[in-house]
């Protein structure tokens, strides 16, 4: 739980309908270095906001929850997101290109401002949840999504070539089928591409994220200093 994992964000939009929201209930779930501070920042407000640590996302204790809000836009891809859908949560998120992915799911609400937040929450509240297909629940599934990693970067292609150049190496057998050994071989693929801007602009990262600016790092801890050009360094 850290201000810039969206908690902000959706205490500000809370704060600012607190009218058109009255009479509505929101849990708050996370643990983190501003645990504290969010705490205190719900109590000001008239809403009732309840803010617990965090849990498993499989945890018996979100059943019953209908609609899940995330107003997050510092995610690559929001993982908590993409555990909602798949849950058949309908959730409600901002129209930003890091949530490009999700809005092919019929559950996926997006807004673009604070009176389009308003509107999308009441609306998810009003209805029930489309059940999800087969093929969308594949599309939310860790598999699909290194299919995707391997067919944007174009690694499986790499590997199929040395593969057939070194048919005797022991990395990999010539028998070897993505499909069924993926977790056997994703790990060696996301270590190659991590640092690609292309990649990562594929997974819907927002542009020029690979490298977090100054204020990015101060809210990570993340020990900088300025390189040649004004480009900033991170210390290990």
């Amino acid at each position: 739980m850290i201000w810039s994992k969206g908690y902000e964000e959706l205490l500000k939009l809370l704060h600012d309908h607190q009218k058109k929201l009255a009479g509505l209930e929101f849990d708050l779930y996370g643990s983190g270095e501003d645990s504290d501070q969010v705490k205190e920042a719900a109590k000001k407000l008239k809403l009732t906001v309840r803010v617990h640590s965090g849990r498993d996302h499989a945890d018996p204790l979100f059943h019953n929850y209908k609609v899940f809000l995330n107003p997050s836009t510092t995610d690559v891809v929001c993982t908590t997101t993409a555990e909602a859908l798949a849950m058949g949560k309908i959730v409600v998120c901002a129209n930003h290109p890091s949530n490009d992915f999700f809005k092919q799911f019929p559950n996926c609400r997006t807004y673009d401002d604070g009176n389009g937040f308003v509107e999308a929450t009441l609306k998810a509240l009003n209805e029930e949840p489309a059940p999800l297909t087969d093929a969308q629940r594949h599309e939310l599934s860790w598999e699909a999504a290194t299919e995707r990693f391997l067919r944007v970067s174009e690694l499986n292609q790499v590997f199929a070539r040395n593969l057939d150049k070194n048919p005797s190496k022991i990395f990999a057998s010539t028998s070897l089928n993505l499909q069924k050994n993926m977790e056997d071989t994703s790990a060696y693929f996301h270590y190659v591409a991590l640092g690609f801007e292309t990649t990562r602009r594929a997974f819907g990262a927002i542009p020029g994220s690979l490298h977090p600016d100054e204020e990015q790092c101060k809210e990570l801890g993340l020990a900088t200093h300025m390189g040649r050009g004004g480009s900033i360094k991170i210390s290990d």
